[in-house]
């Protein structure tokens, strides 16, 4: 297919399509930022894409390390003005948008006019007393995000910036007095940010030696207001799993023509030729989705990622991040930056591969694979919360961050070459099946195993962080499967975590949290980080007093490694592998104990962890007996930490049934799923179902939104036949588990998450229900998508509150603590008769019928 992509792009096209952007982008507006999106959104309209446009308002909770930006900037104008010694106009932003700081403050509608001083080291500003320079305005080459408080607290105006553009003394540098607004204990500053090119500047230091003193008119006209940004996505769906995608992220928001129209443009012509080729029926849609979103860096693609609903996080993705530049402004490199430490790493070496193949057919760059850095967005490879996302740059040495970020710097043929590879590599992970995913497990093993036998992986922390990156790539392989046997699957990818264990030889990671050296000199060096928030705080949003503790400069993909099994010493062996330098133990504590203030962690000691053997003794005490059949509904937050996580949950419950108990779980998606494979379709009840169905020794029902899981002997009895005889009918696996004298245990939650009490609405033929008046889809063994017939739940809420059977059945069931959950067993049989007497005969009178679905 790669011949193709590079055949179908159009160089010029994707260039015309950088200049639109450029064109409201520059203006470095919120007002033209939307101008901007709205383009994309008729573009990828255009070129045949369902295109969303997701509005996120300015403003949210201050001070948590959430990414918001407290507020909108629209510029409208401002110049500067030289009155003395003689007049002249130093910056008009009309004629040069970069000569305004972004999240400057607004001068009086009249101006201000000011006297000019220069305050260009930290020595300088440190000696400046507090409000000594009002009625000021300070020339600095100084970095105002660094400074910006020291600068408040002298009481001037605002700044003149003036930092040097390498190799470009005219260019205007973008100046910011923040990233998505200013720190959070300096957002009341009144300061107002202006900027010239280092030339310019130099002129008026030579100006104010040789006459003493410099005054200046300065008027900035900026509203700032509760506004919003968006994000504007492109999607190519996919023809057999549209709920399963691959994310392309390039950020608009920004004035350069290379950082990043450059990006965006690439992601716009990505859909284009894609689309083209279906449409010529030379190219079939893919199996998965492609989506290509844009937005205020890192603030929007956040935003989104933690927000919006979705089945699952997307599988893989890559960020085009400044592309297509000139040959001399690069060194003809393209640089293809792995993807987070800790996350899946295969992505690396596939996008290295097309990357390579592309370059071979039409030689622009020459690549250079290179380690994790983050760009911000590639945080998004948050290996718990977000994906795999390497990075695409030709990060320029010249004109970075400037007026001279113009649309002459981008080559056409880089441009379009890095266009079409990308299509490549998005499309590859979007149509891989079984297959493929094997493949990559098997070349990503090997290339593992030649890795740990190298004489710098002989350390035990680079072994296990070799390891953790393989463990990372074949859970997210397993996602990518289509057909085959679960069991087989599964037990072929676990044979190739074994073969890496192997490799690893005698180092293995602690089977029980430990106490190691570290942990005498400072016992909460010991502590065990749990995860509890996505990505990383931004320190924009967090106070003085915890950002220091933070460390401005710690690396935030540090969070990655809290895996809930590793102590915050062994976090800081790892990190330190990934680092340029050793980071310091303490640092690390404290890092950790500010993420933990801002719920971002919870931070647990080695003896609070629960263990599957407490868990088993606590399931034995409730009632839990060997040779029992039972479905458990559960909420793992609800018991605590438990060391193995839900996996741990699982053996517990196996441990208490013994050999010939049948433990079945629901494994609903709850119709968020446009089509349902019981191979990779997640569960939404939660991490302990989800558990079980992925054991290799689970059997998964047929059913396209409430199917079951179950291990036992009784398994296949139980879940024969769903899809026939439909959701809750007596012949289901839950009506069978009913029959069978079956078993309910609830772990940390009520009987409004029993699914049996569905069963009773059914044999009452409630009119809100129907098992069949959906249609729903389903992938068959052969791999064939197949149009079925579903549940139409009901279109509103029951009136008759569920929640009223934990009182009905508290004196049936058995009452006990599993963890630290409030655990109840009761007999299925019993939660079926309590909902029928709980409904009598006012479904009759009911007037809610079904939402049927037709797709």
């Amino acid at each position: 297919m790669l011949p193709q992509f590079l055949a179908s792009v159009d160089p010029a096209r994707v260039v015309r399509t950088a200049g639109e952007i450029v064109t409201h982008d520059r203006w470095n507006s919120f007002d033209q930022f939307h101008e901007t999106n709205r383009t994309l959104l008729s573009a990828y309209r255009e070129a045949g894409c369902a295109a969303e446009f997701y509005e996120i308002p300015t403003g949210g909770t201050r001070g948590d390390g959430s990414w918001i930006i407290p507020e909108a900037e629209d510029f409208r104008d401002a110049t500067l003005d030289l009155i003395e010694p003689d007049s002249r106009r130093l910056l008009d932003y009309r004629k040069c948008p970069w000569n305004v700081a972004q999240w400057s403050a607004a001068t009086p509608s009249e101006g201000v006019t000011c006297e000019l001083v220069v305050i260009d080291t930290p020595e300088q500003l440190a000696c400046t007393s507090t409000g000594s320079l009002a009625k000021r305005l300070i020339l600095t080459r100084l970095p105002p995000v660094q400074h910006l408080s020291a600068f408040i607290r002298t009481g001037a105006v605002g700044l003149l910036c003036d930092p040097p553009v390498e190799r470009c003394p005219d260019a205007v540098p973008w100046t910011k007095f923040g990233w998505g607004g200013i720190q959070l204990d300096e957002s009341d500053s009144s300061v107002i940010g202006l900027a010239i090119s280092a030339a310019s500047g130099d002129a008026l230091r030579r100006l104010r030696q040789e006459h003493g003193r410099l005054v200046v008119h300065a008027r900035v006209d900026v509203h700032r207001y509760a506004g919003s940004h968006d994000v504007v996505s492109g999607i190519i769906l996919g023809r057999e799993d549209p709920d399963a995608e691959i994310w392309a992220v390039a950020h608009n928001a920004e004035p350069g023509a290379l950082d990043n129209a450059s990006g965006v443009a690439a992601c716009v012509e990505i859909a284009r030729l894609i689309n083209d080729l279906i449409r010529s029926g030379k190219l079939a849609p893919p199996r998965r989705s492609i989506r290509l979103l844009h937005g205020y860096e890192c603030y929007g693609f956040f935003h989104q990622l933690a927000h919006v609903k979705r089945l699952q996080p997307p599988l893989a993705g890559v960020c085009i991040d400044t592309i297509g530049a000139r040959d001399d402004l690069c060194d003809g490199v393209l640089r293809w930056h792995a993807t987070a430490p800790a996350s899946a790493s295969f992505v690396n070496e596939i996008g290295a591969t097309i990357l390579r193949a592309a370059l071979e057919l039409r030689p622009v760059y020459q690549l250079q694979p290179m380690p994790f850095v983050s760009t911000e967005d590639t945080l998004l490879g948050d290996p718990k919360y977000g994906f795999p996302c390497p990075w695409i740059t030709n990060h320029p040495a010249i004109g970075y961050h400037s007026s001279a970020d113009t649309i002459d710097l981008i080559d056409e043929q880089g441009l379009a070459v890095c266009a079409a590879a990308m299509a490549g590599y998005l499309y590859y992970l979007a149509d891989a099946g079984t297959d493929e995913a094997l493949e990559i497990a098997r070349a990503h093993t090997h290339q593992t195993i030649n890795q740990l036998t190298t004489p710098v992986a002989r350390s035990g922390p680079r072994m296990e962080l070799l390891r953790e990156q393989h463990h990372a790539s074949i859970q997210r392989l397993k996602r990518l499967v289509w057909t085959g046997d679960h069991a087989e699957l599964t037990r072929i990818f676990d044979l190739l975590m074994d073969q890496v264990a192997n490799a690893a030889g005698a180092y293995s990671p602690p089977s029980r949290p430990a106490i190691n050296d570290a942990s005498q000199v400072d016992p909460r060096s010991s502590l065990i980080p749990i995860r509890r928030l996505p990505l990383a705080p931004t320190p924009e949003n967090v106070r003085q007093s915890l950002l220091d503790q933070l460390g401005r400069s710690f690396p935030k993909w540090v969070i990655y490694l809290a895996d809930g099994r590793r102590s915050v010493a062994e976090i800081a062996s790892l990190a330190s592998l990934e680092n340029e330098s050793d980071l310091e133990l303490r640092n690390v504590i404290d890092h950790f104990e500010a993420m933990a203030a801002l719920n971002y962690v919870e931070l647990v000691a080695a003896a609070d962890f629960f263990t599957e053997a407490r868990l088993a003794s606590d399931l034995v005490s409730l009632g839990v007996r060997r040779g029992m059949d039972l479905i458990v509904h559960s909420s793992l937050k609800s018991i605590g930490p438990v060391w193995g996580g839900a996996d741990a949950v699982v053996d517990a419950i196996l441990s208490a049934l013994g050999p010939m108990g049948t433990l079945l779980a629901p494994t609903f998606n709850h119709h968020l799923a446009r089509v349902f494979n019981p191979l990779t379709t997640p569960t939404t009840d939660g991490a302990i179902p989800e558990a079980v169905w992925r054991r290799a020794d689970a059997k998964r029902s047929m059913h396209p939104s409430h199917s079951i899981a179950a291990i036992g002997p009784g398994a296949d009895d139980y879940l024969r036949d769903h899809l026939t005889h439909g959701v809750w009918a007596p012949e289901s696996p839950i009506g069978r588990l009913i029959e069978a004298s079956g078993f309910i245990l609830s772990i940390g939650v009520g009987h409004d998450r029993s699914t049996a009490y569905h069963l009773a609405e059914i044999s009452l033929s409630v009119p809100c229900l129907d098992s069949f008046g959906s249609v729903d889809r389903i992938v068959q063994s052969d791999g064939q998508v197949e149009m079925v017939r579903g549940l139409a739940w009901r279109s509103e809420e029951c009136p008759v509150d569920p929640r009223g059977l934990d009182a009905l059945l508290d004196p049936l069931q058995s009452h006990g603590i599993v963890g630290r959950a409030p655990t109840t067993l009761a007999r299925a049989a019993d939660v079926f008769a309590a909902r029928r007497a709980q409904l009598g005969d006012r479904c009759a009178r009911c007037p809610i019928r079904p939402h049927r679905r037709n797709l």
